[in-house]
């Protein structure tokens, strides 16, 4: 007699099933034994260069709220009449509580069947390819884990291919989340997450995290440009100038009279907008201020003078490094960030935003940096020895990321990486943001991400598939 049980049966999760491409061995990438040694890359990954300068903690703190002190209130009560009557009443302090939450970020590799090994095809087959150039920002980025394999050794092992790839994902999929980081993208179960980027951070609006009470001394400096085109628009250049110097004249105002000074600001933008910009910039800076000059009178300028000024503020572009507008005689270092978002206008016209942001006040404090939860400190390797097979977990970058080795199925196995932080500003009324500032490049660059009209790549992504003897690869 067959007995019918109601109670449901688990279900098994289906077996991972090996992914991904092979470097070497039947079909592997680089299998061909004509293939010369020297290898080229021709990869673009976004360049990272907000996060590549700000400064980055740890913490196992999850909700703390940063304080700014936004004001005292109006004295109350009236003049005394008699010289023993009671005096007005001084105002009280008031407080905006600021909150940030943790953005959380994971990626995986694909499967691997390690039974497959370093097999190759045959004696022709080689290992010893050297790749030149490395993408920029690609080894050392601070979105990337660091697992020790380096892009130069993708040819030449399945390992290191893997590691490339997802170290790839990693470097591209989440760069754009600094500036547009959103927490309403989250996933409803909270295994994806995003914190405020600077597009949130430096708005206007800001709240008592406690009460949603407005705090408008906690506000940035927010303009819009519009959309005028600097390139093609005559005088748009001028009145641009004009605004940024208007802009870094009041922060440096607001900085000395809240005893602030000196700060130390950085201006974030991408390399097209930072290219046209200095195009105009140097006469632009050098003349704007001259519309009342005497009828009848004419104004000279050097163009060497202005071309040394151009070449001297875009300083050394093929390293990124350098960098700089001149704002009323002061240099304001520039960071080129491939990660800021461009809008394509019509007429080959793209329109994207300019970043002040606020790294240090009193000359060296800093306030505008990256938190992220630190996984030393939390414990979770000692968690990790008692519950889990030893060897799971690794904890890389000095707490930053957190590993997992998944148990392999049968010879299949695969890595986890996860990463959870924050970008704090503790002085958003120090920093501002110039929006839809329109421009026209002769020639649009390479773009790194994939949703890109200015992505390229193409070739395969299996190579030489061996039929000596007919066997299935």
């Amino acid at each position: 007699m067959t007995v019918l049980s109601s109670t449901p049966v688990a279900q098994k999760a289906p077996p991972p099933v090996p992914g991904g491409e092979w470097a070497h061995g039947p079909r592997g990438l680089f299998s061909q034994p004509a293939l010369e040694r020297p290898l080229y890359s021709a990869v673009i990954t976004p360049f990272i260069g907000l996060q590549s300068v700000l400064p980055v903690r740890g913490t196992n703190v999850t909700d703390p709220l940063y304080g700014i002190i936004t004001g005292v209130t109006p004295t109350t009560g009236n003049e005394p009449v008699g010289v023993c009557d009671d005096p007005p009443t001084a105002g009280v302090v008031k407080l905006c509580s600021q909150y940030y939450v943790f953005g959380r970020e994971s990626r995986q590799t694909t499967v691997l069947d390690i039974s497959r090994g370093q097999r190759l095809t045959s004696r022709g087959e080689h290992t010893d390819f050297i790749v030149f150039g490395t993408p920029m920002g690609m080894e050392g980025n601070p979105l990337v884990p660091s697992l020790g394999a380096q892009f130069g050794g993708i040819a030449n092992d399945e390992m290191t291919k893997r590691m490339v790839e997802w170290m790839v994902a990693w470097s591209r999929d989440f760069a754009r989340v600094l500036y547009i980081g959103n927490p309403s993208n989250n996933t409803a179960g909270g295994g994806y997450k995003e914190p405020y980027g600077l597009d949130f951070i430096l708005n206007t609006g800001h709240r008592d995290a406690e009460t949603g009470q407005l705090c408008p001394a906690a506000d940035p400096i927010i303009r819009s440009f519009g959309n005028r085109n600097i390139t093609t628009t005559p005088g748009a250049g001028a009145d641009l100038v004009r605004l940024i110097s208007y802009i870094m004249r009041n922060l440096h105002w607001n900085a000395a009279n809240m005893n602030l000074a000196p700060v130390e600001w950085v201006m974030s933008m991408p390399f097209g907008l930072f290219y046209e910009l200095t195009e105009i910039w140097p006469i632009a800076y050098s003349t704007y201020r001259a519309n009342n000059i005497p009828a009848g009178s004419t104004q000279f300028v050097d163009s060497m003078v202005i071309e040394r000024m151009r070449d001297e503020m875009r300083g050394d572009l093929g390293r990124r490094v350098g960098q700089y507008l001149l704002v009323d005689g002061q240099r304001i270092p520039v960071i080129l960030d491939d990660a800021i978002v461009e809008t394509s206008l019509s007429d080959a016209a793209f329109s994207s935003s300019l970043y002040i942001i606020p790294l240090r006040v009193l000359g060296g404090r800093e306030t505008t940096f990256i938190e992220y939860l630190n996984y030393n400190t939390l414990g979770v390797l000692p968690l990790a020895a008692e519950f889990a097979p030893g060897g799971s977990f690794t904890v890389t970058d000095n707490g930053r990321f957190l590993i997992h080795r998944k148990p392999p199925t049968n010879f299949c196995t695969q890595i986890v990486g996860l990463t959870e932080w924050r970008v704090v500003c503790l002085t958003p009324h120090l920093g501002a943001r110039v929006t839809n500032i329109a421009f026209t490049p002769l020639i649009h660059e390479r773009s790194g991400f994939p949703d890109s009209n200015y992505f390229v790549d193409g070739g395969v992504t299996q190579g030489y598939a061996p039929s000596y003897f007919g066997q299935p690869v």
